[in-house]
């Protein structure tokens, strides 16, 4: 099989950041940040971006967080956004996307854990996909919902020899980062990247505290928005 080159054959699914879980979503602002954070990655990299949505009718639209930073990539770069036609499943139409684009990797964020992203992943993991879960991307409603939710995709894994990691947004950019400069094909100087990373460390410390412990421990949720 042929390296992988993040910048034509991966793919970054926003799954479901919707309104909806605005206020209800444990540590929502969090999984919010690391979403943008991702999203301009991709821009960087050259990583193509697609969306879900479960519901809309119910779940309202994509957060204008994330309209508003997808707006800002190139428009090759946004892949587009798929409307769910099962809440408790995936998007079918997204992951014949995929396959037909012949797409080899994706990297998966968004809520909730336990069901959209669990699903979404896993279906993807079926179709012959490499997938990377952003821990620091990911939450539900209920946050004890998150560990067995973490649990049930690494068994699919394990038991069907499918590849699944799981990492923070900062561990898996510099993994993304690091393999396109070994293959030659990183698209920006990588100052660029540092800076990103850099101006963002606070909000990668506070995220990973408040969706991992030493936070805030409440599961109603965070009703903040993030300010740019």
């Amino acid at each position: 099989m042929s390296v992988l080159d993040f910048s034509r054959e991966s793919a970054l699914i926003i799954c479901d950041m919707q309104e909806g879980y605005r206020h209800t979503v444990h540590h929502f602002s969090s999984v919010l940040a690391t979403t943008l954070r991702m999203i301009r990655l991709a821009g960087l990299v050259g990583i193509q971006v697609f969306l879900t949505k479960g519901r809309p009718t119910i779940f309202g639209a994509t957060v204008h967080e994330v309209e508003r930073e997808i707006a800002r990539l190139p428009p090759a770069l946004f892949g587009g956004s798929f409307t769910k036609t099962k809440y408790f499943g995936h998007s079918e139409e997204l992951s014949r996307l995929l396959v037909d684009q012949k797409f080899r990797h994706a990297t998966v964020c968004g809520v909730e854990a336990h069901i959209g992203v669990r699903v979404q992943a896993s279906e993807l993991m079926d179709k012959g996909l490499m997938i990377d879960i952003l821990l620091d991307g990911i939450s539900s409603r209920n946050k004890e919902e998150i560990p067995p939710s973490i649990s049930a995709m690494r068994d699919v894994a394990n038991l069907n020899r499918f590849f699944i990691y799981f990492g923070t947004s900062e561990t898996i950019s510099y993994g993304i980062i690091d393999h396109q400069l070994k293959i030659g094909s990183l698209r920006v100087p990588v100052d660029d990247f540092l800076a990103l990373i850099l101006t963002e460390s606070q909000s990668i410390s506070s995220g990973l505290k408040n969706l991992f412990g030493n936070g805030d421990e409440t599961i109603s949720g965070d009703s903040s928005e993030v300010v740019e």
